[in-house]
C-alpha cells in the first residue's frame, strides 16, 4: 500500500494522492501484507534511497515495490489468501498510474500454472468501473 503512496524514478505521478506518513507507519510485504517473491524474486522492485534521500529521509537503502507488483501484493494478500474485497482502495483511485494489463498478464499466467486459485476474482476487481 505504502508503495502507491511514494513517487518512483521514471513515473510521472504517484497512484494515491495522499502521503506515505513516516516509515514506522508504511506496510510492508511480508509484515504487513503477503511476501509476493516466490512469483517475482527480485524483480519489479524500485531502489527509492536516492529519492528519500532527497526529501531528507535518511535510509540506507529503501526498496519498494513497483507500482504494479504492489497492486498485485494487495489482491494477492485480500483475495487470493483471505479471500476478501480489497479495503479503502477502488482500481478507478489508482488506474491513471498503475499499468493493470502487466498485472492482468501475471493473473493469468500464474492461474494457467496453478499458483492462483482466485484469479477470476482478481481480474474481475482490475477490470471493474464500479466502487466495490
Amino acid at each position: 500500500m505504502t508503495a502507491l503512496c511514494l513517487f518512483h524514478p521514471g513515473r510521472t505521478w504517484k497512484p494515491f494522492w495522499h502521503s506515505a506518513g513516516p516509515p514506522d507507519g508504511w506496510l510492508i510485504a511480508g509484515q504487513h501484507y503477503s511476501n509476493t517473491s516466490s512469483f517475482f524474486g527480485d524483480h519489479e522492485l524500485v531502489d527509492l534511497s536516492e529519492l528519500l534521500a532527497k526529501w531528507g529521509l535518511e535510509a540506507p537503502i529503501c526498496i519498494s515495490a513497483s507500482y504494479e507488483r504492489a497492486v498485485f501484493d494487495i489482491l494477492y494478500s485480500h483475495i487470493e489468501l483471505n479471500n476478501q474485497v480489497v479495503p479503502n482502495v477502488q482500481p478507478s483511485d489508482i488506474d491513471d498510474a498503475v499499468d493493470f494489463s502487466r498485472v492482468l498478464g501475471w493473473v493469468s499466467e500464474w492461474e494457467r500454472s496453478g499458483r492462483l486459485k482466485r484469479g477470476p476474482a482478481m481480474r474481475a476487481w482490475l477490470e471493474t468501473k464500479q466502487s466495490w
